[in-house]
Formats: C-alpha cells, structure tokens, sequence
C-alpha cells in the first residue's frame, strides 16, 4: 500500500513537472515567434526614422537660437519623440537576438554619460551622476543599453520634475549600481511581474525593456533587482570572469 502511495505521488510530481515545462515550452516559442515578427517590423521602421533624426539634427545651434520658446519646445519634443522611438526599436531588436558578451574594462561613468545621449530629456529633471568612477569588466554597449532603460524608466515615473541618483561602488568581489528616482513608487502588486516579458504599466511602450536589462545583467553573471519608495534599481556586477 505504501509502494503504491509513494508511485501514486510521484506521478503527481512528474505530471506537475511536465505541465510546467510544456507551458514554459510553449512561452517560448510564442516569444520567439512575436520577436521574429517585431524584429522586421522594427527594421522597416530604422530607415524613416533616421530620415528623421538626420533633418532635425541640420538644425545647427545658430538657427535654434533664432526660435522662438514654443519653437525651441516643438523641437526637443521632436528629438525626444525619436529618442523613444529609437529605443522602442532597440529593445524589439534586443529582444529578437541574442548577441555575444564581448567584456572590457571600462569606465562606468563613461558608460552613464553615453547613455545620456539616448534619454529622452526634460528641463525638470535632474540627473544626478555618481562622483566617483569604477572600472567595470563588461561588455560596455550592452551596460549601456542597461542604463539607458532604467534612466528612461525613471523619467516617466518622475513625469516631469524631479530627481535620479546614480551611484557606483565596489569591493573585491563585484560593482554594484543603484539608480534611484524621486517618482512614487512601484505598486506592491507590480513588483514581482516587473521583469516579466511584455509587462508594462505604460500607455506606450513594448513592455520589454526591463527583460532585456535582466537578461544582459545575467549573461554578465550578474543580478539585478528593484526596491520600492523610493523606487531603486540594484545592479551586481562580478568584478572578475
């Protein structure tokens, strides 16, 4: 009796355990498929868009000058508008391939500063960047693209006026990041579905955004994790191979 007891329950076991992975199976090929269809459609849109950066960049600092408030407003609407847009597209791209990790040192704060230039920027937020400097072994573009996420997640919290704090310290064994924004917080609810694929509380957007950070952080070895209130993005990075 107990024999068949102790079959009976690990049969439950087993069956439990194959409708797990045929569901996982299943996520993942659907993924897949949605991140081959996205990735065209994400290449058919590069082309106007950089039609579109090219003729608003002509526009030198001697004519903005000559513009008016509204005039000067339209325009940073315009390079931000493609700024998100552009980051839209990457993350479908990011999605749709995985490219190998190619590490280096390098410098952090130049990593922050490079992501600077694909944020979507507004005169009422400031960005505090971290005072110190890190060496950080990684594969500098893809970090990038890692904080250039978060700091765009951080400007739609704030929604206009506010603060984001970068910070970077290490010891011998790993660098840790914080990026930490003046917004209201993450609901509690929310919290564990942050990193999950299509995922988004936004009106706009993909929804996979942080999916990519997480999975670029991980092929580093690395983790990363958020807090709430105030709404704070840890980063490990193994400061070794």
């Amino acid at each position: 009796m107990e024999v068949e007891q102790q079959l009976v329950k690990q049969n439950e076991v087993l069956r439990s355990e194959i409708e797990q992975k045929s569901a996982e199976l299943v996520k993942s090929e659907r993924l897949a498929t949605i991140g081959t269809m996205a990735s065209r459609v994400a290449h058919d849109l590069k082309n106007p868009l950089t039609i579109i950066q090219t003729y608003s960049d002509m526009l030198t600092p001697e004519i903005l000058s000559k513009l008016d408030s509204k005039g000067k407003e339209k325009w940073l609407r315009l390079q931000n508008a493609v700024l998100d847009m552009n980051r839209l597209i990457e993350d479908v791209l990011d999605f749709a391939r995985t490219s190998e990790i190619k590490k280096s040192q390098s410098s952090f704060l130049h990593i922050v500063k490079l992501a600077l230039n694909n944020v979507a920027r507004s005169y009422g937020i400031t960005i505090n960047l971290p005072e110190n400097d890190v060496m950080v072994n990684c594969d500098s573009r893809k970090i990038e693209s890692v904080m250039s996420n978060l700091l765009n997640n951080a400007i739609h919290s704030i929604n206009g006026h506010g603060e984001i704090d970068i910070t970077v310290s290490s010891d011998s064994e790993h660098v840790t990041i914080h990026v930490k924004d003046s917004g209201p917080g993450i609901p509690e609810e929310n919290l564990e579905k942050i990193f999950e694929p299509m995922f988004t509380t936004k009106s706009t957007g993909t929804g996979l955004g942080l999916v990519i950070c997480k999975s670029i952080i991980e092929q580093h070895g690395g983790s990363i994790s958020v807090s709430n209130k105030p709404t704070t993005f840890t980063i490990k990075l193994p400061k070794h191979d």
